[in-house]
């Protein structure tokens, strides 16, 4: 690339702070993919957008909400097994350790 806008110092630097591995023999590589992206993206600079809303959505979906209604939970009668039971909870193994 002709005008790197993004050099393999940077690059590493980065990939540093998102605690990435990169290869030094990869940084060139990469770098000069990021600046692709870049330029790809530089593009969009060139549109002319003066007159154009801002928008957080381009669906035109709108949100459907539905009424939160309480229902029965389960029949604790219907389990023979109640040894695994406490205080209306099933009790399990702990998965995470200290």
């Amino acid at each position: 690339m002709d005008s790197a806008i993004i050099e393999d110092n940077t690059t590493a630097k980065v990939a540093d702070l998102i605690k990435i591995n990169i290869p030094k023999d990869k940084l060139k590589s990469y770098s000069d993919q990021l600046n692709t992206v870049l330029e790809s993206v530089s593009v969009l600079n060139e549109l002319d957008t003066e007159n154009v809303l801002p928008s957080s959505q381009t669906h035109g979906l709108k949100n459907v909400w539905q009424e939160d209604t309480a229902t029965p939970g389960l029949d604790m009668s219907k389990y023979k097994n109640t040894r695994n039971f406490k205080n209306g909870y099933f009790v399990v193994k702990k998965v995470f350790k200290k």
